[in-house]
């Protein structure tokens, strides 16, 4: 059985293989334990196995392979969460919050993709190699309704951050009141907030008369 390095000795988890249905042909057994969220794992060319941990327990994603039944690091001290890896022609290509990084046979490693609108409920995934030699990834949105409500706790920390429509549209205007979560307060305040805004921005139709 191979295990990783346990970064929080006080959480524990009981793995129950028997908790997973499957189909009567096949068996199930728990292969490693003690991984931080592990959100990937492929293999190489030289048949090597790579696990990512997202990172989301410990504060450190890293990138896992198995020698000799255990974990050892290649990498770490990416954002988090690590999203994804992916393995072509020698080189481990690292998704984490807002990057695309590589890794290379020598330990080295480089961002390849910076910037990405991360900061959101969801995060830029792992990178596919397509038919052309090309790479391609997704990149999540900030909400799951093109509003920030009270169900988005970053933003404390990204009070600009939004949603952004992925071509034109057209909006009636319609703002969405909920409690200030910004300013502690002894008695409620209200504050509105417009789609594809910013938390507290409203929006403003350009005509007097409404736009259906």
């Amino acid at each position: 059985m191979a295990n990783g390095t346990q970064n929080n000795e006080s959480i524990q988890r009981i793995l129950n293989p028997s908790d997973i249905s499957i189909s009567s042909e096949y068996s199930i057994e728990v292969f490693a334990q003690g991984l931080d969220s592990p959100s990937s794992m492929i293999f190489t060319n030289e048949g090597d196995m790579l696990v990512a941990e997202s990172g989301y327990t410990s504060g450190n994603p890293r990138v896992l392979r198995l020698v000799n039944g255990r974990f050892e690091v290649i990498a770490d001290r990416f954002n988090v969460p690590l999203t994804g890896i992916n393995y072509f022609n020698g080189v481990i290509y690292v998704s984490h919050r807002g990057f695309i990084s590589v890794v290379e046979q020598n330990g080295t490693r480089r961002n390849i993709i910076t910037g990405l609108p991360s900061n959101g409920d969801y995060y830029n995934s792992r990178v596919v190699v397509g038919p052309d030699n090309k790479l391609y990834f997704g990149q999540g949105t900030a909400t799951n309704s093109g509003v920030v409500g009270l169900d988005n706790d970053w933003v404390f920390t990204n009070p600009l951050v939004c949603d952004y429509p992925g071509e034109y549209i057209i909006l009636n205007a319609q703002n969405f009141e909920t409690d200030n979560i910004l300013i502690e307060q002894p008695e409620r305040e209200a504050i509105y907030t417009g789609a594809y805004s910013p938390y507290g921005v409203l929006m403003y139709l350009l005509k007097s008369e409404k736009v259906s």
